[in-house]
């Protein structure tokens, strides 16, 4: 089942990718990437409240303080990674994205091991290394297309890696001390997610306005595709880690998307495969074989 878990949340979150890499043009500003995805948010509280009314014969709204703790952690760490990940998907190659989130697994991995002791075997390392050299190999090629990135760029990369770290651990933590619903951790944290958004969208910025109704005309159909997705993601990757341990879950996830988006690169935004590209995938493959 964990294995299963894996597999939907990439399906999704390869969905949810491509279809914020289809936006990312209409998206130009800070401010409109935090209204779009204040939206989303919005959507994925309702989609979440349909879920636990769904559970609610099984107890699905109960809710303890350790939901609401790390429910609010992963709120906030995702509306970061949401921000920064439109962001930075317009400042290269789409593979760029991948390989920032590859930081974030070391950041899982190292928080789960302070916290949890979580064991990682030898053959798991090995494994993690592999995938390090096929996100460094699939991050030259993505440079070779897209030039070399800018200061800024890095620093949004490296905070879409950190914040995707820090919210893949929250819902570790959420999985091993919470009794609550899954759904639930979705709630808190879309709600929290959404009033952070909200809050900053309203602060005072040099960006100017911009006709809010016509960017939902524009991308309306999107943004509720990438919220159900995101819920979708969310919810199996949390579940996963009732099944498996954080260096098998966060690890295959990222192997598995770096192949799915470079399949994604290719076809629909005409990124070519090239050798180092094919080295890079097929260093992504070995990894997951010895994760399993």
């Amino acid at each position: 089942m964990g294995y299963i878990s894996i597999l939907i949340a990439l399906l999704a979150g390869t969905t949810k990718g491509f279809l914020g890499k289809r936006i990312s043009g209409t998206v130009s500003t800070q401010r409109q990437s935090v209204f779009v995805n204040a939206v989303r948010m919005v959507i994925c509280v309702f989609i979440s409240l349909a879920m636990l009314t769904l559970e609610g014969a099984s107890d699905g709204f109960y809710v303890d303080v350790e939901a609401l703790v790390f429910g609010s952690l992963a709120g906030i760490t995702v509306s970061l990674f949401m921000v920064t990940w439109l962001l930075a998907v317009r400042h290269g190659a789409f593979m760029l994205i991948s390989v920032a989130q590859m930081f974030g697994v070391v950041v899982t991995l190292l928080c789960s091991f302070i916290v949890f002791r979580t064991p990682i075997t030898p053959w798991q390392i090995l494994a993690i290394v592999i995938l390090i050299i096929a996100v460094l190999v699939m991050g030259s090629y993505s440079a070779l297309l897209k030039g070399r990135l800018r200061v800024g760029a890095v620093i949004l990369l490296v905070l879409c890696g950190l914040s995707s770290g820090l919210y893949d651990f929250s819902l570790k933590l959420f999985t091993y001390y919470s009794d609550a619903s899954i759904s639930m951790l979705n709630l808190i944290s879309y709600v929290i997610a959404a009033c952070v958004l909200l809050a900053v969208f309203f602060l005072p910025t040099k960006d100017g306005g911009f006709d809010t109704r016509g960017m939902l005309r524009s991308t309306g159909a999107s943004i509720l595709i990438m919220s159900v997705c995101l819920f979708i993601n969310s919810y199996f990757k949390a579940l996963a880690n009732n099944y498996l341990s954080p260096a098998q879950v966060y690890p295959i996830y990222q192997a598995g998307g770096l192949i799915f988006s470079a399949v994604m690169a290719a076809v629909f935004f005409k990124e070519k495969i090239t050798p180092r590209c094919v080295i890079g995938l097929l260093l992504a493959f070995a990894a997951i074989l010895l994760l399993k």
